[in-house]
């Protein structure tokens, strides 16, 4: 099954372009529209299903911080990796990071291999977060997986 997250994540910034320029406009029945849009939306990625909801948040934070792969940096639980690789390659998804700080992350990584992900190495990229006052997100690191 392919996945819509691009189209998905397209629409959300169409959205929220209508609401600042309701908002610049002042045009409360403007950002009134836009805040039902949005509400629609969300609500077309929930229904979708709590992996499709989880992949594609990690699909926009990474679009968001100018990744080239869905990136993620949480916690994943163990019994939760067989699942989350079989969602991977159900939306299409080849290739994503892995870049959890967490004492266990090691232990995450060897599930991924054991699900049918192969390390490609390691590789530098940006978080969400910028230091203050300034542009650049800070980076981070992480293993680079392809989906076999």
């Amino acid at each position: 099954m392919k996945n819509n997250f691009a189209e998905e994540y397209k629409r959300k910034q169409e959205i929220e372009d209508q609401y600042n320029a309701a908002d610049k406009a002042n045009d409360e029945a403007g950002r009134e529209a836009a805040r039902k849009a949005y509400a629609t939306w969300q609500e077309s990625i929930a229904v979708k299903g709590e992996d499709y909801a989880r992949i594609y948040t990690r699909y926009e934070e990474s679009r968001d911080c100018g990744n080239e792969y869905i990136d993620f940096r949480d916690t994943i639980q163990d019994n939760r990796v067989e699942n989350l690789v079989k969602s991977l390659r159900k939306y299409g998804i080849e290739k994503f990071t892995f870049s959890s700080g967490w004492s266990s992350a090691v232990e995450t990584a060897w599930l991924f291999v054991q699900n049918g992900c192969r390390v490609e190495g390691m590789v530098e990229i940006n978080t969400p977060y910028k230091p203050f006052m300034s542009d650049e997100y800070e980076k981070a690191h992480g293993y680079l997986f392809s989906i076999v």
